[in-house]
């Protein structure tokens, strides 16, 4: 993987060397190149490699948001996430272009979010999903589906949101969560569990797992 790193790295100097040969010195990859190349190896599965691209890109800029959001969903997919949480968490104190990466709040808080539903912490989903949310433009634009990985999108924060307020005992807000979900996938319906009987909780856990495995199918 080093070898190839430094070979793809001596290309990417060539290719603008070649490009910029009226100029006094020569132009190298920045944080944004490594990024980027971190990201072509996030699609395609390889997050262990991706993971090195965005560890080089942080080095280059410690204040390059993007590399943190990288780790973090890198992070994420090899199931850390402990680890992937402190470089979301990183990745939010930074400032951002928002022309090049206008999403990149949504991608971070989203991460967040993943990460304490991970770490079982039900207090900080339901206050980070806040932050997602509050942070969607739906006047302007569509709701927030991971640029990298588009099948992850705005429903998946919202059912761990339900998951979340379920386990902390918010069982109607729960209930309510979820009928959104319903609603934004065009199939609005009430759900007539009675939540104050045991039988109508666990009904409705039934009905989170279901729109779960739903989703992720």
């Amino acid at each position: 993987m080093k070898i190839f790193k430094y070979i793809f790295l001596y290309m990417i100097s060539t290719f603008f060397l070649l490009l910029s040969s009226s100029c006094r010195e020569p132009v190298v990859p920045d944080e944004e190149d490594l990024s980027n190349y971190g990201w072509l190896l996030y699609e395609e599965g390889k997050y262990e490699d991706a993971r090195e691209w965005f560890k080089d890109g942080m080095k280059k800029d410690s204040l390059y948001a993007d590399s943190y959001n990288g780790l973090g969903w890198c992070f994420g997919k090899l199931r850390q996430p402990d680890s992937a949480l402190y470089y979301f968490s990183k990745g939010v104190q930074k400032e951002f272009d928002p022309f090049k990466t206008p999403f990149l709040n949504l991608d971070l808080y989203a991460g967040i979010t993943f990460s304490y539903n991970g770490l079982g912490e039900d207090a900080l989903v339901r206050e980070f999903s806040g932050y997602f949310f509050g942070n969607q433009n739906l006047a302007e634009n569509e709701p927030w589906a991971f640029l990298h990985e588009p099948k992850i999108n705005y429903l998946d924060v919202r059912i761990i949101q339900s998951l979340a307020e379920y386990n902390s005992g918010f069982f109607q807000a729960s209930l309510e969560t979820l009928e959104q979900i319903y609603r934004d996938l065009g199939t609005a319906t009430n759900l007539t569990m009675d939540i104050t009987t045991v039988r109508g909780r666990a009904d409705l856990a039934a009905e989170i797992q279901l729109m779960q495995q739903s989703l992720k199918n």
